[in-house]
C-alpha cells in the first residue's frame, strides 16, 4: 500500500525538480532586448511587448522576511518564461521549454 503512494509522489519530484533547475539571469525578448534579473517590473514590461498568459501572486520568502511576488507566464514560440517580480524588481526568470519537458514527461510515465 506504502508503494502505492510513493510511486506518484517520486513522479511529482522528479518533474519538479527538472522545472526548478531551469532559471536563468537574463533572456532575450521577442523584440530583441535583454531582459535581466534586477530590472524594474516597468522595464520588464516595455521589452516584453506581450501580455502575460497568467498571473500568480504568492509569498517569496528570502532572509526571514516575507514579501508579496507576482510570477507573470509569457510563451514565446516554443518557450514558457516564468518572470517573478518582488519589490518592483524581477527576482527570478525561469524557463520552460514546452517540446522538450513534454516528450520528458511522456518518458517518465510510460
Amino acid at each position: 500500500m506504502l508503494l502505492k503512494h510513493l510511486i506518484p509522489i517520486t513522479f511529482l519530484s522528479v518533474i519538479s525538480f527538472t522545472h526548478a533547475a531551469n532559471e536563468t539571469s537574463s533572456i532575450y525578448t521577442p523584440e530583441g532586448q535583454t531582459l535581466s534579473v534586477g530590472d524594474s517590473y516597468s522595464d520588464m514590461q516595455n521589452r516584453m511587448h506581450l501580455s502575460p498568459n497568467s498571473m500568480i501572486s504568492h509569498e517569496f520568502q528570502e532572509n526571514k522576511k516575507q514579501y508579496l511576488a507576482m510570477d507573470y507566464t509569457y510563451e514565446v514560440e516554443n518557450m514558457l518564461y516564468t518572470i517573478t517580480i518582488v519589490n518592483d524588481r524581477v527576482k527570478k526568470i525561469a524557463w520552460l521549454n514546452t517540446d522538450q519537458d513534454i516528450k520528458q514527461a511522456k518518458i517518465i510515465k510510460e
